[in-house]
């Protein structure tokens, strides 16, 4: 007899998403968590005394259902709003864009008159796309060709709630999904500047640059989690997301153990037994991945297990991680030129012209790191004091390209970040008392995350819906029985927890609200 129902290998949102509904469905859940930390590379941790950083993502938002659902606000969730989005350009021309689409809008018309009566529509449409979207990540991809019932019954769901918008609105919607963002920006506007700071959303996390076809969708994807222009962190870092999740797991009775060390699936006759821990063997009656397909099926799992083609595919799965993160500790709280100390709570984005970003992508697409790199820049301390020290603060960095196989080192990266920075703040090497710096690599060797790979593969239209991870498997199965894929490698992808709880819908826990 299984001593568990369930093992969840990993803990990040989605697996203590998927842990939350199948404990509240009466199942007795283990989560396997091998590093230290709740959420893996999704956690916060200190880099230096007193000091605490994100490790992966730098913002991010659970879906407001999931949140209201298991009552995590209860269990020590607070959301911090990041609303505004700065963009970092010489001579001063800094500009901030707020969310209050209005005040947007004036600062638009301070440089380009013409953009800014187009901003709001715009913003429309892309809030459009979005929702639709979002319909579309609650529901499972249909697993038949032809389509069974059951399948045509969603596919009629989701198309009535696009025909809601209109034909010209359901028509720009489909579009959009396949459009390159530069041909986005540029039929909407001509502020190179403009252009810039929107079409930089479009690539962030995957190793494109703004030209290529359907970087539109991955904005959109963005948008639809909730982690689009405008973002959000919580108090105590991203890693609060993962830990509001643990405790409420916890209450519902799941049992996690972190700093396992390595783990395997057991599997006899094609079917998931359990898991093994080191010396120790652990039955249940399902297994779930938390962890990207190639990396399941490679390490989690011995590849006889599964036919040639499957293997084939899995090898085919787009990752291309080229994501570098860097948290700075400051002595105290930097000046940006042309950006009031306010704009410092949200986002600051280095991407002056579309141009720009297709050149920082050049040394992406040859596999070597960018010498004009896109930045995101963060200063979470300013909202949560509880990060750095009295008076003290963390600058945390998103850079890209730094593609996982490049030879680039940690010290180049870091002072290339502060050689582009201090053109907008010229003392910032002096305010650095301590660093840490995160390549793709790292996060392949220390988290698991294939080619460093922050979303479990690149979240592009090639990969969505019924083809994330691969054709076939959309609905969280996989050619094992009783193992289940649960974390963003799956659809939606993303770390939402909309992974994790279509996973737990779509083996049988049917108390999961669906939006």
């Amino acid at each position: 007899m299984s001593t568990y129902t369930t093992i969840i290998l990993g803990s990040s949102p989605n697996a203590l998403t998927a842990a939350c509904y199948l404990a509240r469905s009466g199942q007795k859940v283990l989560v396997l968590e091998p590093s230290q930390h709740i959420g893996g590379a999704y956690s916060t941790a200190q880099f230096a005394d007193g000091f605490r950083g994100d490790i992966g993502l730098m913002s991010g938002r659970l879906d407001g259902d999931i949140v209201k659902d298991l009552k995590l606000e209860d269990y020590g969730l607070e959301i911090i709003e990041r609303d505004s989005l700065s963009s970092l350009l010489p001579d001063g021309k800094s500009f901030t864009l707020t969310a209050d689409r209005d005040a947007a809008q004036k600062v638009i018309a301070s440089f380009c008159p013409e953009d800014s009566e187009k901003y709001k529509p715009f913003m429309q449409l892309i809030d459009n796309a979005g929702e639709f979207l979002k319909s579309a990540y609650s529901l499972t991809p249909p697993r038949n060709h032809p389509p069974s019932k059951d399948d045509i019954e969603l596919l009629s769901r989701l198309t009535t709630g696009l025909k809601s918008y209109g034909k010209r609105e359901t028509t720009e919607i489909i579009r959009l999904l396949v459009m390159s963002v530069r041909d986005l920006v540029d039929e909407w506007f001509v502020s190179p500047q403009l252009k810039g700071l929107l079409a930089a959303a479009a690539i962030r996390g995957i190793n494109q640059g703004p030209f290529a076809g359907n970087t539109t969708y991955t904005l959109l994807h963005h948008i639809a989690s909730g982690d689009g222009f405008f973002r959000a962190t919580a108090r105590g870092g991203i890693g609060a997301l993962s830990s509001a999740l643990a405790e409420a797991a916890k209450s519902l009775g799941v049992e996690i153990r972190t700093m396992c060390g390595s783990f395997a699936v057991n599997i006899e006759d094609g079917v998931a037994t359990g898991v093994a821990v080191g010396n120790q063997s652990i039955g249940a009656s399902l297994v779930m991945s938390d962890y990207d397909a190639r990396y399941t099926f490679t390490h989690l799992v011995s590849p006889p297990e599964l036919e040639p083609e499957f293997n084939r595919a899995v090898k085919n799965i787009r990752y291309s991680g080229a994501v570098a993160r860097m948290n700075f500790a400051l002595k105290e709280l930097p000046k940006i030129k042309g950006l009031s100390a306010d704009a410092l709570r949200g986002t600051l984005v280095l991407a002056p012209s579309v141009a720009y970003l297709e050149k920082a992508y050049d040394g992406g697409k040859r596999g070597d790191f960018s010498g004009e790199p896109y930045l995101e820049v963060g200063m979470p301390s300013i909202s949560d004091p509880s990060l750095a020290p009295a008076g003290k603060h963390v600058m945390s960095i998103w850079m890209q390209y730094a593609p996982c196989y490049s030879t680039v080192r940690a010290d180049q990266l870091q002072a290339l970040a502060i050689d582009k920075l201090s053109e907008f703040c010229p003392d910032l090497k002096s305010l650095v008392e301590h660093s840490q710096v995160i390549l793709p690599r790292e996060f392949e060797s220390q988290y698991n995350l294939t080619e460093g790979s922050l979303y479990g593969g690149e979240i592009n239209l090639t990969q969505a819906f019924h083809l994330r991870p691969l054709p076939g498997y959309s609905h969280y199965g996989t050619p094992i029985e009783r193992l289940n894929l649960c974390g963003s490698a799956t659809h939606p992808g993303g770390f939402s927890g909309i992974s994790g709880r279509n996973a737990a819908r779509e083996i049988g826990v049917r108390d999961v609200v669906l939006t």
